[in-house]
């Protein structure tokens, strides 16, 4: 096993199975195998996308429980929109995170898509789902919560698209770095925004990145 995946996995007290980690080694892999004949995802190593990319999104994990929680109750599955999903993060180390929740992974490029079903079906992840398609033509009001890493700076029509995809009273949660660029994108659809929260994210064995989880109420 992944010797800083699972320290970092006991950093954010997650309390995953030995079939979790094997899922997200087995992901681990496919990225490698993948970015050697198409640039997926920024990383070099198995440590290096481990820490990056996989523990940077499971970092959400226990602020987006609470989130989750909060629609529990409701009729069917919670489900969660990845969109802009890419090589699949934050949607699959969550979907492997949460595997009473659904997950759609929103992608528009083909190639990437492709990649996306094959992992889908290789970590036999079946809580999870490839929607290959612009975001703006995704159905209006698929999603109880969506999420994103690295997908767009928040501007009015972003919202839009954002908002249209999302049921009534339901959570936008970003993935996003520093506070001050934070500050300077919410001012700009403050008219639309009014407010949000911003939870500090600790990355383990990046903790000297600042990470944040803006948090949006629709």
């Amino acid at each position: 096993m992944l010797e800083k995946l699972q320290q970092g996995a006991e950093r954010l007290e997650l309390n995953l199975t030995l079939g979790q980690y094997e899922r997200l080694e087995l992901y681990i892999d496919s990225v490698l195998e993948f970015n050697k004949t198409y640039n997926l995802m920024k990383a070099d190593s198995a440590d290096e996308l481990a820490v990056n990319h996989i523990l940077d999104s499971l970092a959400a994990v226990p602020f987006l429980k609470d989130i989750v929680s909060s629609y529990t109750g409701s009729s069917g599955t919670v489900s969660i929109g990845d969109i802009g999903s890419g090589g699949g993060c934050p949607g699959i180390p969550l979907a492997v995170a949460f595997p009473d929740v659904h997950f759609t992974l929103v992608e528009r490029m083909e190639k990437r898509c492709a990649f996306l079903e094959s992992v889908l079906k290789r970590l036999k992840l079946s809580n999870a789902s490839v929607l290959c398609s612009q975001a703006d033509n995704v159905p209006k009001e698929s999603f109880d919560i969506e999420v994103f890493r690295a997908f767009h700076p928040f501007d009015k029509k972003i919202v839009k698209t954002l908002f249209s995809m999302l049921k009534d009273g339901g959570t936008v949660a970003a993935y996003k770095a520093r506070s001050e660029k934070i500050a300077a994108e919410m001012e700009a659809v403050k008219s639309i925004i009014p407010s949000y929260k911003k939870i500090a994210l600790t990355v383990p064995f990046l903790e000297d990145h600042e990470r944040n989880l803006v948090v949006i109420v629709k």
